[in-house]
């Protein structure tokens, strides 16, 4: 069974990025995830998370949990943010291109546009934690701007975060064969 380890950014004392309207990107991230574990759980994964309510975790633990585990495939889920409120889609980070997570990366973000109705800022490389310290493939998806009003205002919507979810189920899905 193919084993899934769900990262939802941030948390505890630090919130991430906030909307205008007060909206924390912990709160998302945490409801993405458990959405997204309820869905793959449902489609034969076996899933664990980094947490599962309101707590701080450090991003050596987070990696290192994922590697105790044993994960097939590590997945951290975030809001983006930018000072220019103009800024708005998804975008998903692997740590290096040509890699069996850039393409896990490359299905995952093609999936949240197409379920979530997102513009597609493509895949990225990035020096984060959570993806030079896991010994399994590795993503980190930015579902949305919560600097952007109108799109935090979808990330406010469990509708939205649902479809969040269910785009990045698809691409698990694509990326793994269970299709």
């Amino acid at each position: 069974m193919t084993r899934i380890f769900i990262d939802p950014g941030h948390g505890g004392s630090n919130p991430g990025a906030v909307a205008a309207d007060g909206l924390e990107e912990a709160d998302v991230t945490l409801d993405v995830a458990l959405r997204l574990g309820r869905i793959l759980k449902s489609e034969g994964y076996e899933v664990n998370y980094s947490r599962t309510e309101d707590t701080a975790v450090s991003l050596a633990k987070r990696a290192a949990m994922a590697n105790e585990w044993g994960a097939d495939y590590f997945v951290s889920i975030h809001c983006n943010s930018n000072e220019n409120p103009v800024y708005r889609g998804t975008s998903t980070y692997c740590f290096r291109l040509e890699t069996p997570a850039a393409a896990l990366a490359y299905e995952v973000n093609t999936a949240v546009c197409e379920a979530a109705g997102t513009p597609d800022l493509g895949v990225m490389t990035a020096n984060f934690a959570v993806l030079r310290r896991t010994a399994m493939p590795a993503i980190l998806v930015e579902l949305a701007f919560l600097s952007n009003p109108e799109e935090a205002a979808l990330l406010s919507e469990p509708v939205f975060r649902e479809n969040c979810a269910i785009g990045i189920s698809n691409g698990i899905n694509r990326f793994t064969g269970n299709v």
